[in-house]
């Protein structure tokens, strides 16, 4: 299924780095970092408010997804521990419905927060495809919506963090795991941070 809606698309800086939303009147259909982000220039500005860059909308419908779409974020870097408590911003329902992909995508979504992590094939059991590791792996790297559909949270059995964008952007990952609470030593995640 294809959005006939007129999509329209929003840059914005945040913690990490310039992002941007391409949204219609029902909602998101994408978010994620800029593609000249990546390990090399990864540069975090902790503390750093989320903001628009660029023009607002002339569409109101459209105007409400991106006001709740910077709420969020703004609430997920400035107190990651209070997100559920927060409307998480509308999805355009005309991608992927009931494919595989969005299946693990929601699972994702919806079963592991912040400071929590699952392997992916866990995330495969979760969606009733035990033995599917890889095709998780290949619905994380198509994942539109970074941050929302966590796919950082997703890493190896061993316990190693994994990669993250293709492998361009693992110190992200690093950091959205780090910033979650979790410790990181030697690429593998093995505690939670006490504070």
């Amino acid at each position: 299924m294809v959005c006939l809606k007129s999509v329209e698309v929003f840059r914005f800086m945040s913690p990490i780095g310039e992002m941007f939303m391409k949204i219609c009147s029902q909602g998101l259909h994408s978010l994620s970092q800029c593609d000249y982000i990546c390990d090399i220039n990864f540069n975090p500005q902790t503390g750093q408010g989320v903001f628009l860059t660029e023009k607002k909308s002339e569409n109101n419908e459209v105007q409400k997804h991106v006001e709740a779409c910077i709420n969020w974020l703004n609430v997920y870097f400035s107190d990651v521990g209070s997100i559920t408590c927060v409307h998480m911003p509308d999805i355009c329902v005309a991608t992927e419905m009931g494919s595989f992909q969005e299946r693990v995508w929601v699972a994702l979504a919806k079963n592991i927060g912040p400071g929590q992590i699952v392997s992916y094939g866990e995330l495969a059991k979760m969606v009733n495809s035990p033995g599917a590791s890889q095709a998780v792996g290949s619905a994380m790297a198509a994942n539109p919506l970074q941050i929302l559909v966590p796919c950082h949270r997703v890493i190896r059995s061993d316990g190693s963090v994994g990669q993250y964008s293709r492998g361009r952007k693992n110190s992200v990952k690093n950091w959205l795991l780090e910033h979650e609470g979790l410790k990181i030593v030697n690429k593998k995640v093995i505690a939670l941070k006490r504070n």
